[in-house]
């Protein structure tokens, strides 16, 4: 992904093509980087109307989300729009962080009842594998090594 859509010191977005690629540092602690994520789906969907993914990747931060951060979370992955063909949440964190944000995660996507397909990974060689094969239903074609890159 080359294509840098927002970047703080929390997060960094990036679009290619039809992919979006959000790399966690910290934990949200507001809405704006969930906002920013939110609206490069958006643009994504607009452009690309048989579908997008994502991959949400957490490499670090502590495990600490306000309500109102959960609220937006669960706001955005109900959104059936952005990111249709599949969400793949790519966790590089192990012990207790990692199993926190496994928790915040699981949580959210059961309360936001989406119909996306959307599954937790320990690498992103796995994820990019079943993101490849989400993607094949769209009109973008990638191959595995793009999307490990």
């Amino acid at each position: 992904m080359n294509k840098l859509a927002f970047e703080n010191a929390t997060v960094s977005i990036a679009v290619e093509r039809n992919v979006a690629a959000v790399v966690w540092r910290e934990a949200p602690q507001n809405t704006v980087e969930l906002r920013e994520m939110e609206r490069a789906g958006k643009r994504i969907a607009a452009h690309y109307k048989k579908g997008s993914a994502l991959f949400n990747i957490i490499v670090s931060g502590k495990p600490s989300f306000s309500q109102e951060v959960r609220d937006e979370v669960t706001r955005i992955t109900s959104n059936d729009v952005i990111f249709n063909l599949a969400s793949a949440h790519v966790l590089l964190v192990d012990g207790l962080v990692g199993s926190a944000v496994r928790a915040f995660l699981s949580t959210a996507l059961l309360l936001s009842r989406s119909s996306t397909p959307n599954k937790v990974f320990g690498n992103l060689d796995t994820a990019a594998g079943w993101v490849k094969e989400k993607l094949e239903a769209g009109s973008e074609p990638w191959t595995h090594a793009e999307l490990s890159e």
